[in-house]
């Protein structure tokens, strides 16, 4: 899997389609790219799968914050995705209040913020009941600076798709932590803030494509990524990395001499950036069960030239433990994180009582320092590295794909499962 096949595939979905923001043409262009790639590998059963999305096709906000008598400083934003304009899509002027997050959640009360502008300092509400006292505690907008990110300019994010259908949402945009911290150390005690975003329903897609297997009966190995982006970036870590990686695996497997025992199948989703919607559509179709999906391995931002790998694992203690040691051996350690996220393509599978092991390369407290920001370009990831994982994952993954027998249990264990079935609930609506 020489590193020129790498460059072309990224140069194809960062430079010539760019951003591929959830149900737009770019979107499908890469999705169609994709399929193509795998196509001439001689991957079988190659096809697109439709599903109905948003598509912001309207997103801007503006913010501006007192600069002397009269006069009034423009500072950068952007909303989130999903969320509604200011009434009218005009610009309001409001008290600024402060909230830092989570511990003071409970000073949320009815209508104690209406007409006021609130500033959100850390974690937006993860909690159904959090996000209803918000909203019942009506703010005029709501202005997250994430804590995360301690950086001069702004990042792109979105709110979660079934609370927004369920509960609502107040108008919710970012701004960069710098200007929030001049606004914090400088006393500003008022600000002005527009939002205008406009949403229409429209097509996004899943990729798919297959090895098969010698051995029909037995469950099939899943491989996933995702080529969709959030707005305003063309995402070459998060997640042109991961697609890449997806279109090396595909030639690799297809130019083995010998198919594999199990199925191996490999998938791309659309409109990951608005919470696994592909693929919660991919599962909600297919109803996948441990009995015909043994695992999935799903890969997400992993080139940062300089990072810790993060192993997510939700499964057996021995999954984790047979993939770090195969892992190691072939050079690469790994941070392992025995937990279920619901932040990855791999949770609507994990809800459905199937394995999972993400990998994501880390290179900040909690993330990536480039995280859903314009810096998300192909000079800020690595080739080497991502080569690196390859070379170790793709015989992890041919041991498992050619085992009769797995040598980890099938299944979640019951606390995990639990878990998954709870945050399906909360977050998605299942």
């Amino acid at each position: 899997m020489p590193h020129e096949n790498l460059l072309r595939d990224w140069h194809r979905l960062c430079t010539e389609i760019g951003e591929r923001r959830a149900g737009t043409s770019a979107e499908r262009q890469a999705a169609t790219a994709i399929a193509e790639g795998w196509l001439a590998a001689g991957l079988s059963n190659v096809r697109l799968e439709t599903f109905p999305c948003t598509c912001m096709t309207v997103l801007q906000a503006a913010v501006h914050a007192p600069a002397g008598p009269g006069a009034w400083r423009s500072v950068a934003a952007v909303p989130l995705v999903g969320t509604p304009p200011t009434p009218g899509s005009k610009a309001i002027e409001g008290d600024l209040i402060w909230l830092e997050m989570p511990e003071s959640a409970h000073r949320l009360r009815a209508r104690s913020l209406r007409g006021k502008i609130l500033a959100l300092f850390g974690p937006l509400p993860t909690d159904p009941a959090t996000h209803q006292r918000l909203l019942q505690a009506e703010p005029a907008a709501v202005i997250h600076i994430d804590e995360r990110l301690p950086f001069a300019w702004v990042k792109n994010d979105g709110l979660y798709p079934y609370w927004v259908y369920r509960y609502g949402a107040r108008p919710t945009l970012t701004v960069p932590y710098l200007d929030a911290w001049r606004w914090r150390q400088m006393g500003i005690t008022r600000l002005r803030v527009q939002v205008t975003a406009r949403a229409t329903r429209a097509e996004s897609q899943n990729v798919i494509g297959e090895i098969i297997g010698r051995d029909p009966l037995l469950a099939a190995i899943n491989l996933t990524a995702h080529h969709d982006t959030q707005c305003n970036n063309v995402g070459a870590d998060d997640n042109g990395s991961g697609v890449v990686a997806l279109l090396a695996l595909g030639r690799a497997f297809a130019a083995s001499r010998r198919r594999p025992l199990r199925t191996v199948r490999f998938i791309s989703f659309g409109t990951e950036e608005q919470l696994s919607v592909g693929s919660a559509a991919y599962v909600q179709k297919h109803q996948p069960t441990p009995r015909d999906t043994a695992l999935v391995v799903n890969f997400d931002s992993i080139a940062s030239p300089l990072g810790h790998f993060i192993m997510w694992v939700a499964g057996a203690t021995a999954l984790s433990q047979f993939a770090t040691t195969r892992l190691r051996a072939r050079g690469v350690d790994v941070v392992p994180r025995h937990e279920v996220s619901p932040f990855f393509d791999h949770f609507p599978f994990n809800r459905a009582g199937i394995p999972s092991l993400t990998f994501m390369r880390e290179n900040f407290p909690g993330g990536r320092w480039q995280h859903h920001s314009a810096h998300d370009q192909l000079e800020h990831v690595s080739p080497s590295e991502l080569q690196r994982l390859l070379d170790a994952t793709a015989p992890l993954i041919t041991t498992l794909a050619n085992a009769r027998t797995l040598p980890f249990p099938a299944g979640l264990p019951s606390a995990q499962k639990a878990v998954a079935q709870k945050l399906a609930r909360d977050l998605l609506g299942f």
